[in-house]
């Protein structure tokens, strides 16, 4: 399926984006928000299994070909990131899928926005955006090097991430949450997602339907260990809230 790329400036600062320009679906649309190492092509495939309805997957700053600032990677900055999207692409009650860290900014930008969603998709990572500790850039680089073929950010986004991030707890601001909310969660020991989390989910989401999809075959990287039942599980839930 062809795709329409493009970028949305945020405040000089240009973000990638691919859109799908499925514009005449009465269907809820879809933005896809990658995880700390993703960009937008990551999800080129997921982008072609729904062809039904608008899906658009953005590169954050510093991820892929968006541009890449010396400062401004806080959870504010990513937050904007995805405001400029939403705002040159014109969606409107739209349902957001976060993957991993990109669950944060999606969370980040959710209850400072939450009527414009209609439903909200989260995968493998707590109600928090995550404070690094020192020396967590050197070692995500070190794995990054020895066990992934390609990553879309650079040793030195990464650092910068280290250094302006913050610990956020949206653990009380989920209330503010009342769109249909589907959790996706690994199984397997290196998921990043713990069953206290998503008590912590279900206890402060004002969601009227909380669903919770196991995967047990997978632990963190459900989006690429086991994409199909992905693809159907979010497939489904948009079915649902259409």
């Amino acid at each position: 399926m062809e795709y329409i790329e493009g970028f949305a400036n945020n405040k000089g600062v240009n973000i990638y984006y691919i859109d799908n320009g499925v514009k005449d679906s009465k269907k809820t649309p879809l933005l896809i928000c990658p995880g700390l190492s993703e960009c937008a092509k990551d999800y080129i495939k997921l982008i072609n299994k729904i062809t039904d309805r608008r899906c658009v997957a953005l590169s954050f700053r510093g991820r892929g070909i968006s541009d890449s600032p010396n400062t401004g990677y806080a959870l504010e900055n990513h937050i904007e990131d995805i405001k400029v999207v939403i705002k040159q692409l014109d969606l409107k009650e739209f349902c957001i899928l976060g993957i991993s860290r990109g669950v944060s900014y999606e969370l980040g930008y959710s209850v400072l926005n939450p009527d414009t969603l209609k439903g909200i998709i989260i995968s493998e990572y707590p109600p928090q955006h995550k404070e690094m500790s020192r020396g967590w850039a050197e070692e995500s680089i070190e794995i990054y090097n020895c066990h992934c073929d390609s990553v879309s950010i650079s040793d030195e986004v990464l650092k910068k991430i280290e250094e302006e991030s913050e610990q956020v707890d949206f653990r009380e601001d989920l209330k503010k949450i009342t769109c249909p909310s589907l959790i996706l969660k690994g199984k397997l020991e290196n998921s990043l997602l713990s069953n206290e989390d998503i008590v912590d989910y279900i206890n402060n989401l004002s969601s009227q339907s909380i669903l919770i999809k196991r995967f047990d075959n997978v632990g963190h990287n459900i989006q690429s260990e086991e994409f199909e039942q992905l693809a159907r599980s979010v497939e489904e839930f948009l079915i649902s809230i259409d």
